[in-house]
């Protein structure tokens, strides 16, 4: 496996522990022999390719997209 694949991996394993709130299975994820920066990399392009998919899911323009989520903050995200 590549390490480009192991990241992708530890980066899934990461948000999907995230999402169940186990801070643990975050933090093992994270501490897998990947470079935190490289993680951080990642996680951005994931979650841009994410909102991107879904805005054209949506029919909204990607760039409409990243208004709105700048415009709403946090409280109106997810």
């Amino acid at each position: 496996m590549s390490e480009t694949s192991a990241m992708f991996d530890a980066v899934l394993e990461m948000a999907a522990a995230a999402k169940r709130g186990n801070i643990m299975r975050w933090t093992e994820a994270k501490t897998t022999q990947h470079q935190s920066e490289g993680l951080a990399f990642m996680n951005s392009v994931l979650l841009g390719v994410l909102i991107e998919n879904d805005a054209v899911r949506r029919g909204v323009h990607p760039a409409d997209a990243w208004a709105q989520l700048r415009a709403g903050g946090l409280a109106d995200f997810g």
